[in-house]
């Protein structure tokens, strides 16, 4: 993939710790094809996930599955400290067949969780042990993270059902908040600008700095990533044309919407499309051989 949004190297698990402030600026918004967790230990900063605003205090979190486009945005002139898990669907397989799909699911039910203060001090002794095991060489630590990992994911999953304070938004995030919502239900349309704008009740020049100042996106960049989502999608599910997926996608000329595809993805429409078959086709033969 050459779109610098599209983060995909990984090994099967990685926690890190990493502190930001006011001073950094995330460059690229991104999504990728594995799971992650971030932990708030201290400070404070913004998530912009899923068409929605979340503010993240110390131990507030956010649960990020697949294909998610996510920013952070740092803004306090207190240091944010935070604590990332990152993992690979297959990291987590065992977990997802013991515990079954639907508890699996409830994981996630909730991008922005706050654990339960009884679940807290528990929480950070186990990502101690984690973070120590990871870095660990012996023949059991390979084990012992993953055991300790099973463990926080049970725990995130249990903290889902306890009550949560309500997000505070100030009026412009909460209208921000709100087009961003607009737009994702209406990206297969002819969306412009001044039609999100005036969904927010501002002027197209004030909405598009205010629009990248909450979510740390452009309104166009917004725009086209939805876009190429729902084409991707449609290429790999569907025989529809190329021109009717342009279409259904919100592009009137399927020209341009091929230079874009190639400019997000790396290649055009019908070489995505004819690599995801090809990679199917292969993995169906191996099945079959095993």
């Amino acid at each position: 993939m050459a779109d610098s949004s599209f983060h995909d190297r990984i090994d099967q698990f990685l926690v890190r710790r990493l502190k930001r402030d006011g001073s950094f600026r995330m460059n690229e918004s991104h999504y990728h094809p594995y799971y992650e967790i971030y932990y708030v230990l201290s400070g404070q900063c913004r998530c912009f996930i899923g068409h929605s605003i979340y503010l993240l205090f110390p131990g507030d979190m956010v649960l990020i599955p697949p294909g998610i486009l996510h920013k952070m945005i740092y803004e306090s002139a207190l240091p944010t400290e935070r604590l990332t898990l990152s993992f690979t669907p297959e990291y987590a397989s065992a977990f997802r067949k013991n515990c079954g799909e639907e508890a699996w699911s409830h994981i996630f039910c909730r991008m922005r969780l706050t654990l339960a203060s009884s679940m807290q001090t528990p929480f950070l002794a186990l990502a101690g042990q984690l973070e120590a095991e990871s870095a660990g060489s012996d023949a059991y630590s390979t084990a012992l993270t993953k055991s300790i990992f099973f463990q926080m994911l049970a725990m995130i999953g249990r903290s889902q059902d306890s009550s949560q304070e309500p997000q505070l938004l100030d009026q412009a995030q909460t209208a921000i908040q709100e087009s961003a919502r607009y737009i994702y239900e209406h990206y297969e349309e002819n969306v412009t600008l001044s039609d999100a704008a005036r969904f927010a009740h501002m002027n197209p020049t004030y909405f598009s700095r205010k629009f990248k100042e909450a979510t740390g996106f452009g309104f166009k960049e917004y725009l086209t990533y939805l876009r190429m989502q729902k084409a991707a999608q449609l290429l790999l599910t569907t025989n529809d044309s190329i021109t009717e997926i342009a279409g259904i996608c919100g592009f009137s000329d399927s020209n341009y919407f091929g230079d874009a595809f190639g400019k997000h993805f790396g290649m055009s429409p019908r070489s995505y499309r004819r690599k995801a078959s090809y990679a199917d086709r292969c993995t169906s033969e191996n099945g079959a051989h095993q």
